[in-house]
């Protein structure tokens, strides 16, 4: 499915706001859309795009750098759904009285779904607060949007990354396309955590740790933001009353979770490991006050990018701007 040109026209065209090292659009390969543009101002996230698409990992499409310099008017009909894990910075820092207008990027992105017309809009924040204001602004607009909270451990992973979800559908013919092709999909299975990270690829070479482990921390988990979409396409057939709070029998409908590998090898009782996305020193005393960081030192001993990757659900070797096997994105599930 991944990284082939000849892909059906007829498949669901994504444009990925604030794109990073492609967690979102990996996402999208497991639901069998297509990424159509990408908008990323980091340039070493954009290298990583870059080869991505080299390594036919990703279709090729388009990058932009700066989502201020884009005119919507010019991608008028020509993406379905327009999809952003908008910076929190805004969010998370309002309550301690900072100036945070030039923080605020999810004004860009309402500008750049009103300029576009966007047909549907999938959104990610970690903010609840942050989501509720998407939410908003979008009905205000027209837009039917429904949201949700839904994390890694929600599907059975060792680690938690609370993220806060939302999908707004205006085109009402584009979401019925959507919609049967969501319903076609199988119940994705949770066997890549299952697996010992080792047998998931040949040994990836650590070009730029800080900056890859960065990448990483700021991404989406492909699954959870897979999953999420398939759970709220769900909410907007059924169309009841929701709170953030998905159900298990939401999840079951389109995720299987497995026993990880983590938890067969040290045990149930071991609880959730934190995931490594700084150069943090894990064996400092300051680390070792959180269980979630001693779990991590006792299964993996020091952050690399390889298991940060792991721990989040990207197929191994995601993070590196250097050449990747075609292995490893088999090995992942595609």
């Amino acid at each position: 499915m991944a990284g082939k040109d000849d892909a059906d026209e007829n498949s669901i065209k994504e444009f990925h706001l604030f794109a990073g090292i492609g967690g979102g659009i990996y996402g999208g390969i497991l639901l069998g859309h297509r990424c159509c543009a990408g908008v990323e101002i980091n340039e070493f996230c954009q290298k990583v795009l870059k080869q991505r698409q080299k390594d036919g990992w990703m279709n090729e499409f388009a990058i932009y750098g700066d989502l201020r310099t884009l005119n919507g008017n010019d991608y008028k009909g020509k993406f379905d759904v327009l999809c952003g894990g908008f910076p929190c910075q805004a969010f998370s820092t309002a309550a301690h009285g900072k100036n945070i207008a030039e923080k605020n990027l999810w004004d860009e992105m309402f500008r750049f779904v009103k300029e576009s017309n966007a047909p549907i809009v999938f959104g990610e924040n970690v903010v609840l607060l942050a989501i509720s204001k998407a939410k908003q602004d979008l009905e205000s607009i027209g837009y039917n949007v429904k949201f949700c909270r839904l994390s890694c451990s929600d599907l059975g992973a060792d680690h938690q990354r609370n993220r806060f979800w939302l999908l707004a559908v205006k085109d009402k013919s584009i979401f019925e396309h959507l919609k049967k092709h969501i319903l076609s999909l199988p119940v994705f299975k949770g066997g890549y955590w299952s697996k010992n990270p080792d047998v998931l690829a040949q040994e990836v070479e650590v070009i730029d740790r800080r900056e890859q482990l960065k990448g990483i921390g700021n991404a989406q988990s492909p699954f959870v933001a897979a999953s999420a979409f398939r759970i709220l396409v769900n909410r907007h057939i059924e169309n009841g009353d929701y709170t953030e709070v998905v159900s298990n029998e939401e999840i079951a409908k389109v995720f299987e979770i497995q026993k990880t590998w983590i938890k067969k090898t040290f045990g149930e009782e071991m609880g959730l490991v934190h995931t490594p996305t700084t150069m943090a020193n894990y064996s400092a005393p300051s680390m070792m006050k959180h269980q979630g960081c001693r779990n991590f030192k006792k299964v993996f001993e020091k952050p690399s990018p390889k298991n940060a990757e792991y721990l989040m659900g990207f197929p191994l070797g995601a993070s590196s701007p250097e050449p990747q096997s075609k292995n490893n994105l088999k090995k992942w599930g595609v």
